[in-house]
């Protein structure tokens, strides 16, 4: 299970620009992008319970692969998809945001000690670089 273990942001990439197209309010966004946000993911099979924990708080989302889940955002707004396994080590995923429907991908993929997420909206590539603690 690759992705077991507490996960540490380390790099973002074009992270802001990823904010700004998911239409995340400046008060929040100035917050999280000096945020060194922590993700504990525990994989048992097709099935995943993630703690995410930023300055925003913390959130717990549970769900199984390739069923459609709704789970809150940082900022407090629903989105609903799936994640798909598409490699032992990486998860695909297609999301809704509830409010207005704007559409966003996920890429979550392990090598090592590193899990790197690549997200993707409205033409704007995001990525972001977690270490193993």
């Amino acid at each position: 299970m690759a992705f077991n273990g507490d996960w540490k942001v380390c790099e973002n990439d074009n992270f802001e620009a990823f904010l700004i197209a998911l239409g995340v309010p400046e008060q929040h966004m100035t917050k999280l992008l000096e945020d060194k946000m922590e993700m504990s993911i525990k994989q048992v099979g097709g099935s995943f319970t993630i703690e995410e924990r930023s300055c925003l708080g913390t959130k717990t989302t549970e769900w199984n692969v390739d069923k459609e889940f709704e789970s809150p955002l940082a900022d407090g707004s629903l989105v609903k998809g799936t994640f798909g396994l598409s490699k032992p080590n990486c998860l695909n995923g297609h999301f809704k945001r509830l409010s207005d429907g704007k559409e966003f991908s996920v890429m979550r993929e392990v090598s090592g000690d590193t899990l790197v997420q690549v997200i993707k909206i409205d033409g704007q590539d995001a990525k972001r670089i977690f270490k193993k603690k």
